[in-house]
């Protein structure tokens, strides 16, 4: 194990969701997804929907759908805070499908205002799947 380690932890407003060392954690970035490696600079990045994975000190990945949130990286601490997140273990592909069909019928019939919303939610059930059908 090296000893070039990241803090990782991961919370949403009801629990801590994740914590420990990792190697690697990449990140949907609102402007670009991005990988944080040891002595990264200092960041704040706000998140959209997509994917977080956290390479852990033992080599292992760990996946996790993410709706929205932000992360803040400084001295080798990854911080991030979520509004809605799913891991595999949580996650069932016909309830997404079906969230995923019931979301595009809701976008068609929505009013432009509210059509980015339902598009993000969208971006987190199929990021949810490809969680769900990672090894």
């Amino acid at each position: 194990m090296s000893d070039k380690l990241l803090n990782v932890e991961i919370v949403s407003p009801e629990k801590y969701i994740y914590r420990g060392k990792a190697q690697s954690v990449s990140v949907p970035g609102s402007l670009s997804p991005f990988e944080i490696l040891y002595n990264h600079a200092p960041i704040f990045s706000i998140l959209d929907p997509g994917i977080i994975k956290i390479v852990e000190e033992s080599g292992s990945p760990v996946l996790f759908a993410v709706r929205s949130g932000f992360v803040e990286v400084l001295n080798n601490s990854v911080s991030i805070v979520v509004e809605r997140i799913a891991s595999k273990e949580e996650l069932n592909s016909n309830d997404i499908n079906l969230n995923i069909e019931n979301l595009n019928t809701l976008i068609h019939n929505s009013k432009y205002d509210k059509q980015e919303d339902i598009q993000k939610d969208i971006l987190y059930e199929q990021s949810k799947l490809k969680v769900l059908k990672s090894e």
